[in-house]
């Protein structure tokens, strides 16, 4: 079968078709910080600050990254249709349909065989690992790492034929869209010397032609330090400990690829910490063999595709993340394990065509089916953790994350249950802990919650939300002295402030009936978190100094931020009738009657009996 258009279009709709089918409408975990709830996507002209300022691309400056084109991609999609998950997935699947056809064209163009193109493309496009970086909107920055990188490569090649400049020009500009759009798109460098060779090019005669790739890296580098000096000046593991870890993942990842049918968005895979360990022998000695297997035999497509892989996984492998092995990882692999399959088919092809020409088919239709089946997996949170805490049982994090879920569904039953198996894996781990005290605090079991919290801030003192939640539960109960303490220590232990100040303000207000210190805090607070109802509690504490003019510019602040805040609007009224504006309590009290919650809206009824003249 040739490589046409019409044909090339046809297998993207299947690629995306395998991906669409029995897809969810739900975000997944990290997107929650970097898309759900970042408030710096929701802006089109925020886009020119993403290529600047890497906080900007979590609503956790903490969780900075320097992946610029991923942010723009995301505002782009909100632009067009708000937070819905489907049209961010969409964008993914597009992704993913477009870099299946630039391997098919990739390969044509160095193998000059449509045969191992399509075999190649096909085993891409519909194989079951690429789920992960598809239905997960956070692993877009694979994906489109993945698009630049192919786009620069067949660009180069295109040129190298004897092409334009132009193309040599668009290959540049693609490398660099791929290395904003994640820092691995640098692996390029080694990719573009392998298709020289590839191509029967010595690969250091054409180096000259190499050198602006390396100052698109040198700049990202500059541009990025703050974000690679972190990851590389503070790994998570010790340098050995990350070797010996990731030689054992080098042969898991080869299984996962031959084999996808023990997928799981969290493996049960564990730290190597000495290389006298049998897993670790046994993949460093059968990755060395493949290795030399290769180097003797001198085939040059095989030689290609496992020197491809190899270097693809090369990043992930030596610097130290705190994940140890991760499905999207192998997305830029699959491309070298797709040019092995298809070349394999190409070898049977030779000796038994009808075998070959049944083959593609048949594993094409197990690798759609197992496609299909994993989407359904990543519908919703539920589904996806359910199905890695039974895949993973001894790792804690499915289990947290399944917790999570039930909670989101109301199965307070399942959640406890899983919240404590996670406890038995790790006793002290701190979001486990916090998270089973909040589920007390949700159930109204506060003894029990109060215990969680507790226990936990005994082990890790720093761990500011089990504090304030602790301190949450004896201002319930009246304990405003002690809650008042855990809210001042609080402002000692972390970026607090503003929350906690609210808090503080509340009780001096409150229980301690100082109008002024009340004041003072509630205005500190709003000046780092303003919201309606802050401003609404200070306009509280200023009729209480007495300062009613203060006071209805602050329940103004609040309505203007949220028009419809029926306690606002119920204490604008109190203002105006107690200033004798009773017309305009009226409308306040009408307002509330509108709005409020049938407590509330029963208080403002008694207020217009109080206001109707008789």
């Amino acid at each position: 079968m040739r490589v046409t258009p019409h044909w090339l279009l046809l297998f993207a709709l299947s690629v995306g078709s395998a991906q669409w089918y029995g897809a969810g409408d739900s975000f997944h975990y990290d997107d929650f910080h970097s898309v759900v709830h970042n408030p710096h996507i929701r802006s089109i002209s925020n886009v020119p600050h993403f290529f600047v300022d890497p906080s900007l691309f979590s609503q956790d400056a903490q969780q900075a990254m320097f992946r610029p084109v991923t942010l723009a991609s995301y505002a782009l999609n909100y632009a067009m249709a708000g937070l819905d998950a489907r049209w961010f997935r969409l964008f993914n699947i597009t992704l993913h349909a477009i870099n299946a056809v630039l391997v098919v064209l990739l390969i044509r163009r160095l193998f000059a065989s449509a045969l191992i193109a399509w075999a190649a493309g096909l085993f891409f496009g519909f194989h079951p690992l690429v789920v992960e970086t598809v239905q997960y909107i956070s692993s877009r920055s694979e994906s489109l790492m993945v698009l630049g990188l192919l786009s620069s490569l067949l660009a180069y090649v295109r040129w190298r034929e004897g092409g334009h400049w132009r193309w040599y020009a668009f290959s540049l500009g693609a490398f660099g869209f791929s290395v904003l759009s994640k820092s691995v798109g640098c692996i390029g460098l080694a990719l573009l010397p392998l298709v020289d060779w590839a191509l029967y090019r010595v690969p250091w005669r054409q180096l000259k032609y190499q050198l602006p790739y390396w100052g698109i890296v040198a700049a990202y580098i500059v541009l990025s330090s703050q974000v690679v000096g972190k990851a590389v000046g503070d790994p998570v593991r010790p340098w050995d400990v990350q070797l010996w870890t990731q030689l054992k993942a080098g042969m898991y990842y080869m299984g996962l690829m031959l084999m996808p049918v023990q997928l799981s968005v969290e493996h049960q895979f564990l730290v190597a910490l000495t290389p006298a360990k049998w897993a670790v022998l046994a993949a460093g000695f059968c990755l060395l063999s493949i290795a030399l297997w290769a180097i003797y035999w001198r085939q040059r497509v095989w030689m290609t595709a496992l020197a491809w892989s190899f270097l693809s996984l090369l990043p992930a492998s030596v610097i130290p993340l705190i994940v140890l092995v991760n499905e999207h990882r192998l997305y830029l692999a699959l491309v070298g394990t797709s040019l092995a399959w298809g070349w394999l088919i190409y070898r049977v092809y030779l000796t038994a065509p009808r075998v070959a020409l049944c083959a593609v088919p048949v594993y094409t239709m197990v690798l759609f089916s197992l496609t299909v089946e994993r989407v359904s997996i990543w519908r919703d949170e539920l589904s996806l953790w359910t199905d890695a805490a039974g895949r993973a049982p001894f790792m804690l994090k499915p289990h947290l994350r399944q917790a999570d879920a039930l909670v989101e569904v109301g199965d307070w039953a399942g959640a406890e249950a899983a919240y404590r198996h996670a406890l038995v894996l790790r006793p002290f781990h701190p979001a486990t802990r916090n998270n089973l005290g909040r589920l007390y605090m949700q159930l109204g079991r506060f003894k029990e919650a109060e215990t969680q919290f507790r226990e936990l801030l005994e082990v890790s003192p720093d761990i500011v939300q089990a504090r304030l939640n602790l301190a949450s539960i004896m201002l319930r109960d009246g304990r405003w002295q002690g809650a008042e303490r855990l809210y001042r220590e609080a402002l000692t232990y972390g970026d607090t402030r503003g929350e906690v100040e609210k808090k503080l303000g509340f009780i001096a207000l409150q229980f301690r009936g100082d109008a002024e210190e009340a004041v003072r805090l509630y205005r500190a607070g709003i000046a780092r978190q303003p919201e309606a109802t802050s401003w609404t509690a200070l306009g509280v504490a200023l009729r209480r100094l007495p300062s009613d003019k203060e006071a209805e510019v602050a329940y103004a602040q609040a309505l203007q931020l949220e028009p419809n805040h029926a306690d606002a609007w119920f204490n604008l009224g109190n203002l105006y009738r107690d200033t004798g504006r009773l017309e305009m309590a009226r409308q306040a009290y009408a307002r509330v009657v509108e709005l409020a919650d049938e407590a509330l809206a029963q208080r403002a009824r008694n207020e217009l009996h109080l206001l109707t003249p008789q």
